[in-house]
C-alpha cells in the first residue's frame, strides 16, 4: 500500500472524528476506492481472468484418489487390467483394420504369453525386447509378459545400426521379438549383438508365412507357439507390486546414445488417470491412435484409456494422412491423439467432404504450433484441441484445458505459492545461458523467471507421492545429471526436464526450446552427438558440428550439419546419404549440408554451434556450398535460391 492511499485513509478517519462535511468524507471515500483499485487493479484482474481456470485444477483430485486405491491396495497394470476384462469381457478393447479384439480375447492372448514364457523358463526380472509397430498384440505382448514380472523393453522401430545395437544390449534382455518387417534391421546388427549378448534369443512375430529371407535370423515363430499355448490364468498377479518396473522406454535425454528410462506401473496408472480426469475421456468415446506405441505418447497416456479404464481403441498401423478422417469415420472415433507434425500433414492435404464429416470432438497431444491452430480447428471443425506437455522420464506435466491458442499448460495464479507449490510443485527457473544450470539467489535456492521471461520448467520429485516420482534410467550415472537440488526450499530434489518455456502474465506456458546437445524433429528428439559420430565415421576424422535449424510453418527444428571440408577429399554427396540413412533413425538424418572450409570455434576452443544456428540454412547470407535432402533422387541436392523459398513456404514438404 503506498503512502497516497495510507493519507486518504488517515484523512478519511480524522473527518469521522472531527464530523467534517459529509460530501467532503464521501469524496475522500471516493479517493480511497479510485486509489486502492488503481494500486491493486493488476492483481484483482488476474485473479478475475483465472480463477475459473485455476479452479479446473481440481480435476486432478479423482486421479489421485484413483492412484491412492491402487496404492494402498499395491495393484499392478495387469491386476486393474484383469478387473476391467472380468467387467466387460466383450466390449471392442481395439478395432485394428478389420479385426475387432475384445478385452477377454486380449487377455486370453495376454495369458498365453505367460503360459508360454514360464514354460520357456522365463521369470520375475527378465527383460524380453518387442521390436514391432502398432498392433492389438502388441499390448497383449507387454501386459502378457507384465503378469509374471517379466519387463519389457520397447525398441523404437526406427533405429539402425549403433543405435540400434546400444539399444538392444543397454539392458540384458534374454530375448527379442520381433516382427518381418524389421528382420533387415536386425541382420545388420545381430553378429554384434550377439557379441555383447551371446544368450539372447529371438523370436518373430508374424500372421503370415514367414519368408525365406526371414529365416537366416534364429528365431522361434512366436505365434505358432503362442496357439499351443494355454490361455488359463494363473494367479501370479499377487507377485507384482505397485512400484515394480512394467517396462522400459527408450528417450534420447539431452546427450548421447537413447537412454531406457523406467516406466513403473505407479506411473502408468497415474499417467493413464490424470489425462483421463483432465480430458474428460468416458466409457462411450474411441480413441484414434496412429502414434507409435513405443513411445510414451500412445503406449502409456493412449493405450492407458483402454487397459485400465475400459474406452475402446481404434489401432492405426501407421499415421496416413490420406486415411486420417476416413478411419474416424468409419470406426466413429469421438477422440483422437496427436503430434504438432500430424496436424500439419493433415492440413496440407487438399481440401475434401470428409474433412468435417468425423464425429470428433476432442484431439489431445503435443507440439501444435500456435500459428496452426486456429486454421486446424476451423478447418477440421475439432471442438476442443487439448495440448499437453510431458517427458517420458519427468514429472513436470502441464495441461491446456482451456483451449489457449499456443499454450501447452499452465501454472495457477489464484492459488497462493506456498499452496501451489504443495499440491502442484512444478516451477519455470532462470538458468545461465553460459553454464546452462539454475540460476540462485543468496540462499541457494532457484530463482523463478518473471512474467515474459524464458527458463527451464522443473519439477519437484517427492518420494511418498508416487504421481511426484521421477521415472529413473536405467543408467544411474544418466539418472544423476537429471537431478537439481534446493529447487523451491533447501534440500528439496527437482527433476530438469531440460526444456526451456515462456509464462505469460496469466500463468500459460509456451514451449520455446530444447536445452543441451539435442533438438526435437519429427515428433522425436535427435542427439547431436551421436549424429556427429556417424558423420565423422563416413567423411572422416574432420570437424563437424549437428544443430536444428528452425523452418517456416514446422514443428521443431530440421536437422543441420556443417562439415569441415579435409583438403583434396571431396564428399559423395550420394554416398553419404545412404550411409547416413543406413545408420541413422529416419528422423535424425540432417536435413541440411554445408559444406565449409573451417568452423570457427568459441573462447574454450568449443564449435560454435550456436552462430552456425543463427545464420540457419539461408543461401542469400552462405557462401559456402549447401545442399538439402532429396529422397526421391536419394541424395544430397543443391540447396537454391528457389528451393529455399519453397521450403520456407511448405511447398516443399520435410
Amino acid at each position: 500500500m503506498d503512502s497516497f492511499l495510507i493519507a486518504l485513509l488517515i484523512a478519511y478517519i480524522i473527518s469521522l472524528l472531527f464530523h467534517i462535511n459529509p460530501w467532503l468524507r464521501l469524496c475522500w471515500v471516493a479517493c480511497l476506492i479510485i486509489s486502492f483499485i488503481g494500486n491493486y487493479w493488476h492483481p484483482i484482474r488476474i485473479f478475475w481472468l483465472t480463477l475459473p481456470r485455476d479452479l479446473k485444477t481440481t480435476k486432478l483430485l479423482p486421479a489421485k484418489f484413483f492412484l491412492y486405491k491402487c496404492k494402498r491396495h499395491n495393484k499392478s497394470v495387469p491386476k486393474v487390467f484383469k478387473e476391467i476384462a472380468f467387467k466387460y469381457p466383450n466390449r471392442v478393447m481395439f478395432y485394428y483394420r478389420d479385426d475387432v479384439w475384445t478385452f477377454a480375447q486380449i487377455d486370453n492372448f495376454s495369458n498365453r504369453v505367460t503360459n508360454c514364457f514360464l514354460e520357456m523358463g522365463y521369470g520375475k526380472g527378465d527383460h524380453v525386447a518387442l521390436m514391432m509397430d502398432n498392433r492389438p498384440e502388441f499390448v497383449g505382448l507387454w501386459l502378457g509378459l507384465s503378469k509374471v514380472g517379466i519387463i519389457s523393453v520397447l525398441i523404437n522401430t526406427s533405429q539402425r545400426m549403433e543405435t540400434l545395437i546400444h539399444s538392444l544390449t543397454v539392458i540384458k534382455c534374454r530375448a527379442l521379438i520381433y516382427e518381418p518387417e524389421f528382420a533387415n534391421s536386425i541382420r545388420d546388427v545381430i553378429n554384434k549383438v550377439k557379441n555383447i549378448n551371446p544368450l539372447m534369443e529371438y523370436y518373430i512375430y508374424s500372421d503370415h508365412v514367414i519368408a525365406d529371407d526371414n529365416r537366416d535370423i534364429p528365431s522361434e515363430p512366436l505365434h505358432q507357439l503362442l496357439d499351443i499355448s494355454s490361455n488359463k490364468y494363473l494367479d501370479t498377479l499377487y507377485d507384482i507390486n505397485f512400484g515394480d518396473t512394467l517396462f522400459y522406454i527408450f528417450t534420447s535425454g539431452t546427450t548421447g546414445l537413447p537412454k531406457a528410462a523406467a516406466i513403473r506401473h505407479h506411473r502408468f496408472l497415474w499417467m493413464g488417470a490424470l489425462i483421463r480426469s483432465t480430458i474428460g475421456i468416458g466409457l462411450r468415446d474411441n480413441i484414434y491412435i496412429t502414434l507409435p506405441l513405443y513411445h510414451t505418447n500412445a503406449g502409456v497416456v493412449g493405450i492407458a484409456q483402454t487397459v485400465l479404464f475400459g474406452t475402446t481403441v481404434t489401432l492405426g498401423r501407421k499415421f496416413s494422412a490420406t486415411h486420417f478422417w476416413d478411419d474416424c469415420i468409419r470406426y466413429k472415433c469421438t477422440v483422437a491423439m496427436y503430434i504438432g507434425e500430424i496436424c500439419r500433414y493433415l492440413l496440407a492435404q487438399p481440401d475434401k467432404p470428409v474433412d468435417r464429416q468425423h464425429n470428433l470432438r476432442i484431439m489431445f497431444g503435443n507440439g501444435l504450433r500456435q500459428n496452426l491452430w486456429t486454421d486446424f480447428k476451423t478447418r477440421f471443425n475439432i471442438k476442443q484441441i487439448i495440448e499437453f506437455y510431458g517427458s517420458t522420464e519427468g514429472n513436470s506435466g502441464v495441461a491446456n484445458i482451456t483451449g489457449k491458442v499456443g499454450a501447452c499448460g499452465f501454472l495457477p495464479r489464484c492459488i497462493p505459492p506456498w499452496l501451489c507449490q504443495l499440491i502442484f510443485p512444478v516451477v519455470v527457473v532462470k538458468v545461465d545461458p553460459n553454464t546452462r544450470e539454475p540460476v540462485r539467489d543468496e540462499n541457494g535456492i532457484c530463482v523463478p523467471v518473471e512474467m515474459g521471461e524464458i527458463g527451464e520448467i522443473v519439477g519437484v520429485v517427492r518420494g511418498t507421492d508416487p504421481s511426484r516420482a521421477y521415472a529413473s534410467y536405467h543408467d544411474s550415472e544418466a539418472t544423476a545429471k537429471k537431478i537439481v537440488r534446493n529447487v523451491l526450499a533447501p534440500g528439496d530434489v527437482g527433476y530438469r526436464s531440460g526444456d526451456l518455456m515462456e509464462m505469460d502474465e496469466l500463468g500459460y506456458l509456451y514451449f520455446r526450446d530444447r536445452m543441451g546437445d539435442t533438438f526435437r524433429w519429427k515428433g522425436e528428439n535427435v542427439s547431436t552427438t551421436e549424429v556427429e559420430a556417424i558423420i565423422q565415421k563416413a567423411v572422416g576424422l574432420t570437424d563437424c558440428a549437428v544443430f536444428g535449424v528452425p523452418i517456416d510453418n514446422c514443428e521443431g527444428k530440421a536437422g543441420m550439419v556443417v562439415i569441415a571440408r579435409l583438403p583434396n577429399a571431396p564428399i559423395d554427396m550420394k554416398k553419404l546419404y545412404k550411409t547416413l540413412c543406413h545408420e541413422l533413425p529416419s528422423y535424425a538424418v540432417p536435413v541440411f549440408v554445408r559444406l565449409a572450409d573451417n568452423i570457427a570455434v568459441t573462447a574454450t576452443y568449443k564449435l560454435n554451434k550456436q552462430g552456425l544456428e543463427k545464420i540457419g540454412f539461408d543461401p542469400n547470407v552462405i557462401t559456402d556450398e549447401l545442399y538439402v535432402l532429396d529422397k526421391i533422387c536419394e541424395s544430397y541436392v543443391e540447396l537454391t535460391h528457389r528451393l529455399y523459398r519453397q521450403i520456407q513456404c511448405g511447398y516443399v514438404l520435410l
